[in-house]
Parts: C-alpha cells; sequence; structure tokens
C-alpha cells in the first residue's frame, strides 16, 4: 500500500483481493458457450478448453467460498426484445443464430457452476456485464472495492465488464486461468491489454495464495 495525495492505494495482489472487500465475478459460464450440441459448439468451435476451465473455475469458486469471498454469477439473455440493431445485424452478417435465449438449454448454467444459495445473479442484455444492470448497485452495496474477473469469452464479455469496472474505480484482477474461449494468441493479447491499462492478471493459484494468513 502507497499513499498519494492523502489516498491509501492498494499495490499488492493480497491487498486487492482481501475477502473483505472483494468479489469474485463469473461471466456467462453457460451452455451454449461450454457444451457440446450448443451454440458454441454448432459454429464448429471446440468446446473442451470451456470444459476444462469449468473445472478449474469450479475449485477456485470453493476457494473462493472457504475464504468468505463474495461470488456473483452474470448470466447472458439476448432474447430479440432485447436486441438492439447493431446486434442484429452482427449476427446475419457472421450467418449467426441466436443464443442465450431464454427457456433453452443454451441459457442454463454449466454443470458444476450454478449459483449456490445466496449468490447474487445478473442478468445482462449485452457483452458489458455493468450496461444498464445492477451489478454496480450490488457491488457498492456490499462494499466492494476489488473485483476479480473470470469466464467467457475473454476478449469479448470478460474484457468489456473489466474495462468497465475500471471505469468505475474498482481495482481489477483478471483470471489468466480463469478466463476462455479464444485462441492462445488471442488471450495473451488480452492479456497484454488487461496489465497494460485495466489492472493487473493473476492465476488462480496466486490469488488463492494470496487469501492465505500473512504473518
Amino acid at each position: 500500500m502507497i499513499e498519494i495525495d492523502g489516498r491509501q492505494i492498494l499495490t499488492e495482489l493480497y491487498e486487492k483481493v482481501d475477502p473483505r472487500h472483494t468479489a469474485v465475478v463469473v461471466i456467462d459460464m453457460q451452455k451454449d458457450f461450454t457444451t457440446e450440441g450448443c451454440f458454441w459448439h454448432s459454429l464448429g468451435q471446440s468446446v473442451a478448453e470451456a470444459g476444462e476451465l469449468a473445472v478449474r473455475l469450479a475449485r477456485f469458486l470453493d476457494a473462493a467460498r472457504a475464504n468468505g469471498v463474495r461470488v456473483v454469477h452474470v448470466m447472458a439473455n439476448y432474447d430479440p426484445e432485447y436486441m438492439n440493431d447493431p446486434m442484429h445485424e452482427r449476427l446475419h452478417r457472421h450467418g449467426q443464430a441466436r443464443y442465450c435465449q431464454s427457456g433453452t438449454r443454451g441459457s442454463e448454467f454449466h454443470d458444476g457452476l450454478e449459483p449456490r444459495a445466496g449468490e447474487t445473479v445478473v442478468v445482462k442484455h449485452r457483452f458489458d456485464a455493468f450496461f444498464d444492470t445492477e451489478l454496480h448497485l450490488v457491488l457498492q452495496a456490499a462494499g466492494i472495492r476489488t473485483v476479480i474477473m473470470t469466464g467467457l469469452a475473454v476478449q469479448g464479455c470478460v474484457d468489456s465488464s473489466t474495462r468497465h469496472a475500471y471505469f468505475l474505480g474498482y481495482y481489477t484482477v483478471f483470471g489468466e486461468d480463469l478466463t476462455g474461449g479464444a485462441s492462445p494468441e488471442v488471450h495473451r493479447m488480452t492479456l497484454d491489454s488487461m496489465r497494460l491499462m485495466f489492472g493487473v492478471t493473476a492465476t488462480a493459484d496466486e490469488i488463492v495464495a494470496a487469501w492465505s494468513p500473512r504473518g
């Protein structure tokens, strides 16, 4: 921690992820992006990496809960009535069908990553989890200063939401191995951008170690 103009600025990872003021934000871990036969798989994309991410993330969330860290789940819903014209145009341009539709299997949380009792679920209609949602209010009401960003897709919804979190004044910790959905090159470039412009990156093991008692 350093003092700048009378303000106490958190500089170390263990300070930033202190359970007293930290939340893990889990973005779009839904079957449309993680499961064979759903949207992402229907586009010819491999969902194996997303499945591996889900296993790592489930272990990480268990550690977060054990350390008293708040967990917030973000669920995408792109029903037609919530989409603006450019969103419709994007699907048309890429020849994509609608996804994350109410009542479909694809909109469900990935098996094993369902919210636990008492954990907040925020529904978003844009890639950015803060845009026109209650996420900021939920975090502010809980006294949250740091968000640990996880989920899918690393270069899309997680990237967009992390940028907005930074603009709102949160310390951002971007999960290096807790995000996915892109090629290794795109993933690396996203991490580079995060480190340079919007916060810090850390692995699950590094974050969990930072929760260990310090002598």
